[in-house]
C-alpha cells in the first residue's frame, strides 16, 4: 500500500510501498522464504540489505562489530529463512536508494515487513513524514490515535527493520535532541543533514 499525508510518500521521487506479513507468515518466522542479501557502501557507511521475492525486508548498517554481527541480526529476525548472498543484486538496490538523481521509469521500492499490527501502524505513519521535517515520539503516538503509547511507539521506531526507506531518523525527542537511533546518533545526524542539503 502507498502511504502519505496528502499523497503517496516519496523518496528520490519514487514511491515507497509495503505489505505486512500475514499472522500465519509471522508465526512461521520466515520458514520457506529465501532471502537474498548483500553488503554495499552507502553515504552513511556500509549497509546490509536483504529482500524476499516480495520486497525489501531489511536495511541496516554495519557497525564496529563487523559484518558477522550485522548478518546475525538478519538471521535472528528471520530464523526460518534460507539466506542467500547476492552481491550484485544488493549493490543495484542500494545504488537506487541512495542515488540523489531520480531514475525515470523506476519502479517503487516495495517492502515486506514482519511486525505486530501496532508496529506496522507506526512504520506506516513514519512514511508520512516529509523529508526535512521532524515529528516527536509524542506526535507519532497522537498521529496513530494512541497518544499515551509514546513509549511503545518509541520501541517500534527503535526496531524499524528497514533504515532510511522507513524514515525513523526523522523522529526526534520532545526536547529537540537528535538521538536514540538504532544505528547511532552520528549516523542519524548525518541523514538529517544530508536531506537538509537537498540530497534526497
Amino acid at each position: 500500500m502507498a502511504a502519505g499525508l496528502s499523497g503517496p510518500a516519496r523518496l528520490h521521487d519514487l514511491f515507497v510501498t509495503f505489505e505486512a506479513m500475514t499472522p500465519g507468515e509471522f508465526k512461521r518466522l520466515g520458514a520457506g522464504l529465501e532471502i537474498h542479501y548483500g553488503f554495499s557502501p552507502s553515504p552513511f557507511g556500509e549497509c546490509l540489505i536483504a529482500r524476499t521475492d516480495r520486497g525489501i525486508c531489511h536495511l541496516g548498517f554495519v557497525d564496529g562489530c563487523g559484518r558477522a554481527a550485522a548478518l546475525s541480526q538478519l538471521d535472528a529476525a528471520w530464523p526460518g529463512a534460507v539466506l542467500v548472498e547476492s552481491r550484485t543484486d544488493s549493490s543495484r538496490i542500494t545504488s537506487r536508494i541512495f542515488n540523489p538523481a531520480p531514475v525515470v521509469g523506476s519502479r517503487p521500492f516495495h517492502l515486506q515487513l514482519k511486525g505486530t499490527n501496532f508496529q506496522i501502524n507506526v512504520w506506516r505513519a513514519l512514511l508520512t513524514i516529509p523529508a526535512g521535517s521532524f515529528f516527536t515520539y509524542q506526535d507519532m503516538a497522537g498521529y496513530i490515535g494512541r497518544p499515551r503509547a509514546f513509549r511503545a511507539v518509541a520501541h517500534a521506531i527503535a526496531i524499524n527493520p528497514v533504515a532510511y526507506l522507513i524514515p525513523c531518523h526523522r523522529v526526534i525527542a520532545k526536547s529537540g535532541l537528535i538521538h536514540r537511533y538504532r544505528w547511532g546518533t552520528a549516523r542519524k545526524k548525518a541523514m538529517v543533514g544530508w536531506e537538509a542539503a537537498g540530497a534526497r
